[in-house]
């Protein structure tokens, strides 16, 4: 067991290097873009890239950001893996970040088109009076699961009071589900445990099983990668509705490119609907992104993270709403915001 965990541990450490490496690079290029768009602007939406090839759609370019390091925009992760969003006459520039608020900030500055990311991104710039909308949903979840090591004492949230858990970084996404959980159980989680930042990868592992935190919050392929060892155990994986990854971009520039939102809604839904039937296709295009994951567990992951995919990409309210209530209890907002002022599900297929 321990020359297991050892092994995990040195391929986290290069897996969370390689994802910095490419957080750090925002201009990096995806797989299956060939530049071949000859240089438009996402701005217009459109530019001859396909010439006069007859029966084949305008090429348009699309400058697309989401937080790197894990597999919650994972179909559009493998619509650009796989040349699906290329094959429909999309060109993707996709930029990855290491906050979903500098990506936020990006796309409000004007170098994204649009941004994967959680609802709570369109409450704040709603509140702030700027132009965000909601046009889909790509995950409906938090995005992160407890795990303890499989020998531990404990058999349900109930048992965590009085325990060091472990978040990516407290205020984050992860430490908003785990808060939640311990609600529910009524654990006060300013009071009744310890909540300590224990980043990703190789550092979330050590710190687990160095016993520092009792548990800690990880995200997929991590989760699917350290209980397939033998040695580790999911004790809560947040079940309820919540708009996790959401396709989100300005409404002013949907109003001047409604056909390449809704030609790129068009192919992600597409996307889903095929690798539903068969998780196993998306296996190798995931692998482009996580290349240090046996193709075994990340099938396992891909699975995962597919059973939160909701059909047809839509967005539900009650997602919506817990996103809501949770800003709401942090006193990031005063009240709720009407669901019909932050999102537009017209686009979607």
């Amino acid at each position: 067991m321990m020359k297991k965990t050892k092994t995990l541990l040195a391929t986290l450490l290069v897996l969370t290097i390689a994802l910095l490496s490419a957080c750090g690079n925002n201009a990096a290029a995806p797989a299956g873009n060939n530049g071949g768009n000859g240089g438009g602007n996402a701005a217009t939406g459109a530019n001859g890239g396909n010439g006069g090839n007859a029966g084949q759609p305008e090429n348009v370019k699309i400058r697309i950001g989401f937080v790197g390091g894990g597999m919650t925009p994972i179909i559009a992760q493998i619509g650009m893996n796989d040349g699906s969003y290329e094959n429909a006459g999309i060109t993707i520039e996709e930029q990855s970040f290491t906050s979903g608020a500098d990506m936020v900030q990006a796309l409000v500055g004007g170098s994204l088109d649009i941004a994967l990311g959680s609802y709570e991104h369109v409450l704040r710039q709603q509140k702030n009076g700027l132009g965000v909308k909601a046009y889909g949903e790509i995950f409906n979840g938090v995005g992160y699961a407890l795990v303890v090591k499989k020998d531990a004492e404990f058999q349900s949230l109930a048992d965590l009071k009085g325990k060091t858990l472990a978040v990516t970084k407290v205020g984050s996404l992860s430490d908003t589900g785990l808060r939640e959980g311990l609600k529910s159980v009524n654990i006060d989680g300013d009071k009744d445990v310890q909540i300590i930042n224990g980043g990703s990868g190789a550092t979330m592992l050590a710190a687990i099983e160095s016993g520092k935190a009792a548990g800690g919050m990880v995200s997929e392929p991590t989760i699917s990668q350290m209980v397939a060892t033998g040695n580790y155990r999911v004790l809560y994986d947040p079940p309820y509705d919540f708009a996790g990854i959401t396709v989100m971009a300005k409404t002013d520039w949907v109003d001047k490119n409604q056909e390449a939102m809704r030609r790129f809604l068009q192919v992600s839904n597409e996307v889903n609907e095929r690798v539903q039937k068969d998780p196993a296709s998306a296996v190798e295009a995931m692998l482009k992104e996580f290349d240090q994951i046996p193709a075994d567990v990340m099938e396992t992951a891909v699975k995962n993270q597919l059973a939160k995919v909701p059909a047809g990409l839509k967005l539900s309210e009650e997602g919506a709403k817990k996103v809501s209530d949770t800003q709401i209890e942090q006193g990031i907002l005063d009240q709720e915001i009407p669901f019909e002022d932050t999102v537009d599900l017209s686009l979607l297929p």
